[in-house]
């Protein structure tokens, strides 16, 4: 990365840890782009009542060459119980995704579509009579 990870932690727990899973899932990022210019991610606790469990507010931002910036948000939501773990796994499988389409297109890996076939069929068919 062209500028180092940074990583915002705000009412949260155990900090360490949160950030040996943000690093590794950032190391796997970097295997499907390895020409990301940034990565901002940003975890936040809210507490709830006392006697339940914390949500978890997840924010990942990630610039790739030349102009593309993607923005995935996840929230625990009405599922409190989840593990912060698995709201981070969600949002950087749905981040990952978002680079593979990115770096998919700009290698030209997806099927572009030739002027021909986005004509109709019916005017296709007699395009070709005329020339055949």
């Amino acid at each position: 990365m062209e500028v180092p990870l940074e990583i915002v932690l705000k009412n949260v727990e155990r900090k360490e840890e949160i950030e040996a899973v943000i690093d590794e899932k950032i190391s796997k990022l970097e295997q499907v782009c390895d020409h990301l210019i940034s990565c901002r991610v940003f975890v936040e606790q809210n507490p709830t009542h006392q006697h339940a469990k914390h949500s978890y507010h997840i924010r990942i931002d990630v610039r790739l060459p030349p102009h593309h910036e993607i923005v995935v948000k996840r929230d625990s939501g009405p599922n409190a119980h989840e593990h912060i773990d698995a709201v981070l796994r969600e949002a950087f499988i749905a981040a990952r995704r978002q680079v593979e389409q990115i770096v998919d297109r700009q290698k030209k890996r997806v099927k572009a579509h030739t002027r021909e076939h986005m004509m109709p069929a019916k005017l296709r068919k007699q395009l070709e009579a005329d020339e055949g």
